[in-house]
């Protein structure tokens, strides 16, 4: 019998793709590791991934401040 599962394909850079392979430790939103840059996950998990992403990136992200 075949089974069906809801998810969607995320295509990323091998560092990004880390980022998701550490949240989903948490998480378990990660159906299937396809290959270096592409991973199948839940499609209901897929807009709080994008938020928790952005966030992680922009913790990591240096800011040039403007002087006075």
């Amino acid at each position: 019998m075949v089974k069906a599962v809801k998810g969607v394909v995320v295509e990323c850079d091998t560092s990004v793709k880390q980022i998701i392979l550490g949240l989903n430790e948490r998480g378990q939103f990660i159906i299937e590791d396809l290959d270096d840059t592409h991973v199948f996950v839940d499609s209901s998990c897929i807009e709080q991934l994008r938020a928790d992403i952005d966030d992680i990136l922009n913790e990591n992200t240096y800011n040039v401040e403007e002087s006075k």
